[in-house]
């Protein structure tokens, strides 16, 4: 069992995923999980599904990369029509998604493909045996990743499948990030009991209900809660994930300006909030960056003797060019990039520290 597995974090294959993807180094305690949620990273782009994905994935600077077609996602008519079209024609056909994990095979010493239950997507019962029956010839290791609501069904296939080269991944989405009575019932103690096997326990610390608009300027993000890389230890896993400190949103389509921007408090494992005042671009030059250099987490995190805001932080280094009028900060899209730069920087941090461990 390799235990140098620590943290897990999640990336759609979407445009600043992918330039966080491709510039951050995960060294060899973070394995990234990327959900391939289209069949091209650009709607204009005339490589195909192999090459664009072995690009992005060979790119990784990581030992290993999780993929997933992910079949949790809620097919609805607000979503991106290039979403909803490869959910409905790949991720829905058992079939058709595993021949597309199987033709990114050529990387198989760096791939882990993913495996979830098909019960609650199509009806379809024992599909992680005849997907693991379809992928083990071609890789040497396979997750499996399962939901709360479908544990108990999925359980006696993954026992019944999984080898001590896979890995188990409890996915949590927004419940509370503590044993609940359900999980400490009949979850957690099956997990505990298996020992030879790598676990996961994933949870989204900011769930899309939490808007911009709605962020008290300045203050903490009570709805948000990263406990999770605190208390994962006792889901019986051994090593946590979480959406790489962005919101796990709903891939809906379109979207208006909002300017805002939730700060990651290293020291503190809290978000924080901030906000324009109006609904235009400049407000991040104006408002959100002056705020967020001169806040009180900023100050706790320099003086907390963990470089968690060196030059290394592409995230904070970012930042502070916009603050010094070096870059542009017009652009909410790279405040997406920013967030994601800053986490990600601060949880390796805290995994040299052995603060996650």
């Amino acid at each position: 069992m390799p235990i140098n597995l620590k943290y897990v974090p999640v990336f759609r294959a979407r445009q600043q995923e992918i330039i966080v993807l491709d510039s951050f180094d995960f060294g060899d305690n973070i394995y990234p999980l990327i959900e391939i949620v289209k069949a091209k990273d650009r709607s204009n782009s005339t490589a195909t599904f192999v090459e664009i994905y072995s690009r992005i994935i060979n790119a990784v600077t990581a030992r290993k990369v999780f993929v997933d077609l992910p079949l949790y996602l809620k097919e609805s008519g607000s979503m991106q029509d290039e979403v909803l079209a490869f959910s409905r024609r790949v991720i829905s056909n058992r079939e058709i998604r595993t021949q597309h994990l199987n033709s990114l095979a050529a990387l198989n010493q760096k791939i882990i493909p993913v495996i979830s239950s098909y019960i609650l997507k199509t009806g379809e019962a024992g599909t992680i045996t005849s997907q693991t029956n379809d992928l083990r010839p071609n890789y040497p290791s396979l997750a499996f990743r399962l939901f709360v609501p479908t544990f108990e069904t999925d359980w006696t296939e993954v026992l019944a499948n999984a080898t001590s080269s896979d890995y188990i991944i409890l996915d949590l989405d927004t419940m509370p990030p503590y044993p609940s009575p359900i999980l400490k019932r009949s979850i957690i103690p099956k997990l505990k009991a298996i020992n030879n096997i790598p676990k996961i326990v994933i949870r989204s610390a900011i769930n899309p209900d939490i808007q911009n608009v709605k962020i008290d300027h300045g203050n903490v993000i009570v709805e948000a809660d990263n406990s999770i890389i605190e208390n994962f230890r006792l889901f019986g896993a051994d090593a946590c994930g979480d959406f790489a400190g962005i919101k796990k949103d709903d891939l809906t389509a379109g979207g208006t300006i909002s300017p805002g921007f939730i700060y990651y408090d290293a020291v503190e494992n809290q978000y924080y909030g901030f906000k324009g005042d109006v609904k235009n671009l400049s407000e991040f030059e104006a408002t959100i960056v002056p705020a967020i250099v001169n806040s009180a987490s900023t100050t706790r995190m320099i003086d907390s003797g963990i470089p968690y805001l060196s030059m290394e932080n592409v995230g904070w280094r970012i930042l502070q060019n916009i603050a010094s009028g070096h870059e542009s900060g017009k652009s909410q899209a790279k405040f997406k990039r920013i967030a994601m730069e800053h986490y990600l920087h601060c949880i390796k941090q805290k995994i040299a520290v052995e603060e996650i461990n």
